[in-house]
């Protein structure tokens, strides 16, 4: 596994440059660059008469390794299946359920069990019926690492007792507690019983009901999807999106401005403030779901530590990551909760304030001063982390960093151990209650830190229960306090969701509660 490791004295150099914006990119003679914000994109009219690009081109930031979501939950991954899977239900921008592979749905007095009625007439990419037999197999198949191929076991799996097939296209979803927010978990893709057991789940399970299938892949290259026709709903107009892998931020922009792609996300953030100024581009821009942290392993000692915990929430200034990372926040915001701003049941907590003094005494009353903490993360934090290592220096803490490949992170770290914190940001689908389970209950499926909380898990397990939506906002607004005194985690921003096109690029959705942009409908109209 590659790794690579700074030093404090190689981040100290660095930082002065670091605290005027990434890249350290200047304008107007070395004043800081005066970003505006974009102009909201507006939908063009069309008609029957409006000529389309057939093909359209999207620069990914990384390598595409997996089809299914059930078998990684990388970024590029995720956002192609947008495209390829339907969920029973997908979530609004506001938060709330809309049909999809249901058409209705109902829930007992309690909400422990969720009725769904499904779409007739739907077909899969194989041509096979989608019926509520695919949506047993999918939950009963995607619950566990024992079955072959899946690494990412379905969300709230745990949480179902009995999947029952009442009728072909009526199927209840029976839980071993209430849960007045299930839709959140109804959104999960859907894949299909025949392909799955005809041609396994590698190839079966990249088979799903979208208005794209999977075309081809040449790794490390490009991937193409292409437009399903017996799709169930509104066709798109493209007919087929490629995805080029173009892992160099600035050569995205680049490849952008020159024409070799359409549009591109994730772009470091001088690279995109430029473009947004440029005014020559479509920009679109959403807050995120997402809350990037830096996590404590609760196996080392001083991860387990909470005054440790406690010195390193007061010594970081948000503000310092976001101004240097973010460029100035045109690109980002500061995050004070382990849950993001945007997710519905929200709550602002008293955290830990910036307070450098104070986080130096308390590690001398405790002697603790001189300490050296040992920080994974990918190349996507690496500047957040220098941000982190400068802060932590003045107040007495040695932060050593070491970078591992994106692919396959949480895996990698939690099979070395060896780290007191790691840079990562949240996969929120699902909003309160999947970060909740996934991230901070004992032996959470998708974390690193290794938290344990008897208390937590409780009060956890009670808030999940709740029989009615407004018991259990209020249940989760005292969690979220919680975890803010306890400090599993530092919040350190949220990074805003971006995608720019050429000026005739459209149609993309930056939905903050699907956590990734969708390209399923997006469209380029012929000039």
């Amino acid at each position: 596994m590659m790794k690579k490791t700074w030093s404090l004295l190689l981040a100290t150099a660095m930082v002065a440059g670091m605290l005027t914006g990434c890249g350290g990119q200047k304008s107007n003679g070395g004043s800081e660059a005066a970003a505006t914000e974009p102009v909201a994109v507006e939908e063009p009219t069309t008609d029957e008469n409006t000529s389309y690009k057939k093909e359209i081109r999207i620069g990914t930031l990384a390598d595409l390794t997996v089809k299914n979501r059930y078998a990684g939950t990388a970024t590029v991954t995720t956002q192609t299946c947008n495209s390829t899977f339907n969920g029973l239900v997908s979530m609004g921008t506001d938060g709330k359920a809309a049909p999809e592979l249901a058409t209705e749905w109902s829930s007992n007095d309690d909400s422990s069990e969720w009725t769904f009625k499904l779409r007739e007439g739907v077909k899969f990419h194989d041509g096979s019926d989608f019926t509520a037999d695919d949506v047993k197999f999918t939950w009963e198949y995607a619950s566990s690492t024992e079955n072959d191929g899946i690494t990412q076991p379905i969300t709230g799996a745990s949480m179902v007792d009995e999947v029952v097939v009442d009728d072909p296209y009526t199927v209840t979803f029976k839980l071993n507690t209430s849960s007045a927010d299930w839709l959140y978990y109804a959104a999960q893709d859907i894949m299909s019983k025949t392909a799955v057991e005809s041609m396994g789940f590698e190839k079966g399970g990249a088979i799903g009901t979208g208005a794209y299938y999977f075309d081809t892949l040449e790794s490390g290259v490009s991937w193409t999807i292409r437009r399903f026709e017996d799709y169930w709903g509104e066709k798109p107009v493209t007919e087929a999106i490629t995805f080029v892998v173009i892992t160099d931020a600035s050569a995205r922009a680049l490849a952008l401005q020159s024409g070799d792609i359409d549009a591109m996300y994730d772009g470091n953030p001088s690279d995109i403030v430029n473009l947004m100024n440029d005014g020559q581009y479509n920009v679109y821009k959403a807050d995120n779901i997402q809350v990037v942290y830096a996590g404590f392993n609760a196996l080392t000692e001083y991860g387990a530590n909470k005054i440790v915990r406690q010195a390193v929430a007061m010594a970081v200034n948000r503000d310092d990551v976001v101004n240097a990372c973010y460029e100035n926040g045109n690109c980002g915001v500061a995050a004070d909760n382990f849950i993001s701003a945007v997710a519905a049941g929200y709550t602002p907590v008293e955290a830990y304030q910036y307070d450098p003094e104070g986080a130096q005494k308390l590690l001398e009353d405790n002697g603790l001063s001189g300490i050296t903490l040992k920080l994974y993360t990918f190349s996507k934090y690496i500047p957040l982390a220098e941000v982190m290592q400068a802060s932590l220096a003045q107040v007495g803490i040695n932060l050593e960093i070491t970078e591992y490949a994106q692919t396959g992170f949480t895996k990698a770290i939690k099979e070395d151990n060896k780290y007191d914190l790691a840079i990562n940001c949240t996969s929120q689908y699902g909003g309160i209650m999947t970060v909740m389970v996934e991230y901070l209950m004992t032996n959470a499926a998708r974390s690193f830190m290794n938290y344990s909380n008897a208390d937590f898990d409780a009060k956890l397990t009670e808030a999940l229960a709740s029989p009615n939506y407004e018991e259990m906002l209020a249940k989760y607004a005292e969690l979220q306090q919680f975890v803010a005194e306890d400090v599993p985690a530092v919040p350190l921003c949220m990074a805003n969701l971006f995608c720019i096109g050429t000026n005739n690029f459209y149609g993309v959705n930056l939905n903050a509660q699907a956590v990734d942009v969708d390209f399923t409908n997006c469209y380029v109209i012929e000039q």
